[in-house]
């Protein structure tokens, strides 16, 4: 990967990332091993394990940068509307800052299933992942509410997702579209539930 950035300057993290991302373009993610990551960033194997013990776990962090860089900016909305709008666009930045790597991503995509370890290893982060992007857009993010929205992100995201991979339009417009008609169904759905959830913590906390 070529990058006019100082190394120097780059936060080890960041380096990792980087370099495991471009291991999965030549070798896949059966490739991807953290001595070999390490070597590719120009750190020590030592060094790299003190930033992240395994693979799996740079895979984690590069889900927290994506998400950071999706959430830029973002502002709770205020009402029901602005709420969903907020969301929407959060979650297209998303997408938008997975398509910098998309080669990369789509082959993690197609492989990383094959390794059902990592794979269940990675829900959890994944579940934190949507709560986060649920409350920059102010939904709920904790409790029985908040584990309700991540829940539903995750099957809007991978319900988009598959539109995504496909998509070739230079603006995703095929994935805007996806994603606007799934996350409408799922926030549709779970609308009351979090009403309820909400009203009944509301009395509990009265009493």
């Amino acid at each position: 990967m070529t990058d006019d950035t100082d190394d120097s300057l780059t936060r080890p993290i960041d380096r990792l990332i980087d370099a495991m991302l471009d291991t999965v373009m030549t070798d896949g993610w059966s490739g991807v091993a953290l001595d070999a990551v390490a070597a590719q960033a120009g750190m020590t194997t030592p060094d790299a394990y003190a930033v992240c013990a395994d693979r799996g776990q740079l895979l984690d962090a590069y889900a927290r940068r994506v998400d950071v860089m999706a959430c830029a900016d973002a502002q709770p909305g205020s009402d029901p509307t602005a709420r969903y709008d907020e969301l929407l666009d959060i979650l297209m930045r998303r997408f938008e800052a997975l398509q910098i790597h998309r080669d990369a991503v789509l082959r993690l995509v197609r492989e990383v299933p094959a390794d059902p370890k990592t794979l269940l290893q990675r829900l959890p982060q994944s579940q934190r992942s949507f709560a986060f992007l649920a409350a920059a857009a102010g939904y709920p993010g904790t409790g029985i509410p908040g584990a309700l929205v991540a829940k539903a992100l995750s099957a809007v995201w991978l319900a988009t997702q598959r539109d995504w991979l496909r998509d070739d339009t230079p603006d995703l417009s095929v994935t805007m579209a996806s994603l606007d008609r799934n996350l409408g169904r799922a926030i549709d759905l779970i609308g009351p539930l979090l009403r309820r959830t909400t009203d009944v913590r509301a009395g509990d906390e009265a009493q």
